[in-house]
């Protein structure tokens, strides 16, 4: 195992190819956007910030890579993001990239982004840029914060999993899945804003055109608001989302939904199903009508047991035990 060194885009480039698998390059320095184009190292290779704080990219581009981890490193443009329909994000993997982990990184949609309570709808559209989507298969985002971002982190290749994250302040959707097997556990989503057309999520599962076989959504929170009170920006969260279908082979469990939005979690045509020990509340206080949990157009096994809920809307043959009113005392 050998260490290499960069401060620069040059540099990162020529220390991966000569990279061996379990070496690491430690960066230092303001490496600007940087395209890493066909470094496919036959084991993992380390990317990291040689100490904290010491390494900003405005943006990262993977194409043809495979077993590279990013770990501690710093994200944000240092200009206005270009008015685009594109949804562009601070890190890219292209689906031909496999195998890419993100760590311990940071995310924001500008510099200023811990004041993204008090930006303006046009603060918001000049820093309209998601963190981080891999499209490959077998990738992982951990124990990474994102801060002031349009959507948060998403990936589209089978087998991945988004585990341990914080998204503080998006206006898009917290977290994203679009493939099969895929693990979403631990993480922590709050403050939507509503800045354009889009409806957020905190979580939202779809496959275009396909079923969507094996999801794990565990141990999440969602908050829909924490901060200033009087923000006219305030979204209307939706918690747990499957909305499309079909969807088959998925577990929902131990979650905190809370939003003002009536769909706390909401399942539509997914066969083979568990929701169970959720805790979904209403963000405003109790109010007897929503949010609910929502079955529906489902089959094969359905399991909705231990959850809380303003309401239930379940369609015909589920087993459910042990369902009840929220718990508006506990804090999250």
């Amino acid at each position: 195992m050998a260490t290499h060194s960069a401060e620069t885009a040059r540099d990162l480039q020529s220390a991966l190819r000569k990279a061996a698998p379990r070496d690491i390059i430690e960066l230092n320095g303001a490496f600007g956007a940087v395209t890493l184009d066909g470094y496919r190292p036959e084991g993992p290779v380390t990317i990291r910030a040689a100490k904290p704080g010491a390494a900003h990219f405005e943006s990262l581009l993977l194409s043809g890579c495979a077993n590279l981890g990013f770990h501690g490193l710093s994200f944000w443009p240092l200009a206005p993001v270009p008015e685009s329909r594109a949804k562009p994000y601070l890190v890219t993997a292209y689906p031909n990239s496999t195998g890419i982990e993100i760590n311990d990184c940071l995310f924001r949609g500008r510099a200023d982004s811990d004041n993204f309570a008090r930006w303006s709808q046009a603060d918001w559209n000049a820093a309209k840029i998601g963190a981080v989507l891999l499209r490959g298969e077998s990738s992982v985002i951990r124990n990474s914060a994102a801060i002031g971002v349009y959507f948060g982190y998403g990936v589209s290749g089978r087998n991945s999993e988004i585990f341990n994250n914080l998204v503080f302040g998006f206006s898009g959707d917290g977290l994203r899945v679009t493939d099969d097997n895929c693990v979403v556990i631990g993480n922590r989503i709050t403050d939507a804003m509503q800045i354009d057309q889009n409806h957020s999520d905190g979580f939202q599962a779809f496959k275009v055109k396909a079923l969507l076989n094996g999801l794990v959504v565990k141990d999440n929170v969602l908050l829909e608001w924490t901060v200033r009170p009087d923000n006219p920006l305030r979204a209307k969260m939706q918690g747990i989302s499957l909305h499309n279908g079909p969807y088959t082979n998925v577990v929902v469990r131990d979650n905190v939904v809370e939003t003002s939005a009536a769909n706390g979690i909401r399942l539509n045509a997914v066969k083979d199903v568990e929701v169970v020990g959720n805790r979904v509340r209403n963000a405003n206080g109790p109010n007897g009508r929503h949010p609910w949990i929502s079955l529906g157009n489902c089959s094969g096994r359905m399991v909705v047991e231990n959850n809380e809920a303003e309401q239930f809307r379940l369609n015909p043959g589920v087993t459910q035990r042990g369902n009840r009113k929220p718990d508006y005392t506990a804090r999250y």
